[in-house]
């Protein structure tokens, strides 16, 4: 009982040294094996948060997303202590997602554009079909605003952000994209379609 009791004390003493000498050392030589291990996981919790950002935001910041999470679960591993908690994963994956959330705010507060923009554009190109004022709620939550970015090609969004947002008329935007009158129209038009048949009422 003594013996016990002694070998607590002892290890009270020299478990974090310990532990730290050892988690050093799998950080230093194992690290892919460490991440390989929770890739499921991480990969699965950076797609969750993404689908709450703007499609835009989530297709431009994925990689960047992706990392970071990787390299937040390291850090977590060098402070977690097996002692206190023998499954990483919950200190992980809070940290992981603060660390996430904390760049999309860096970002969109260092470089507004790149997330404004869009909720900009998406607004217009919403507008181009709905005639109502609440169209605010929509940008809040982005979920038709994603759906509808999706469907549109790269020059049907041109074109409708040109008509609706700068007010340019179908001429003038044929003249700068270097494309007649009529086809603009059409672009605009099947762009229309494709938004209608999107929106959810």
């Amino acid at each position: 009982m003594a013996a016990t009791k002694d070998l607590t004390q002892v290890w009270e003493q020299i478990g974090d040294p310990v532990l730290n000498v050892v988690k050093s050392y799998l950080l230093r030589h194992h690290s892919e094996d460490i991440l390989y291990y929770y890739g499921t996981k991480l990969d699965y919790l950076v797609k969750r948060y993404a689908r709450s950002l703007p499609y835009h935001v989530a297709q431009s910041e994925g990689d960047d997303l992706q990392n970071l999470a990787k390299l937040e679960f390291l850090e977590t591993v060098k402070s977690w202590s097996p002692l206190r908690s023998m499954d990483i994963w919950p200190l992980a994956q809070a940290r992981v997602l603060g660390a996430l959330k904390d760049h999309i705010r860096y970002i969109t507060k260092s470089d507004p554009s790149r997330f404004y923009d869009w909720v900009t554009e998406a607004a217009y190109v919403y507008m181009a079909t709905e005639e109502r004022s609440d169209f605010e709620h929509h940008i809040e939550n982005g979920i038709q605003l994603n759906q509808v970015m999706k469907v549109l090609s790269p020059r049907e969004k041109q074109v409708v952000v040109a008509h609706t947002k700068e007010d340019l008329t179908f001429k003038q935007i044929g003249q700068n994209l270097n494309i007649s009158e009529s086809q603009i129209s059409r672009i605009y038009k099947k762009a229309l379609e494709k938004i209608q048949k999107t929106v959810v009422e």
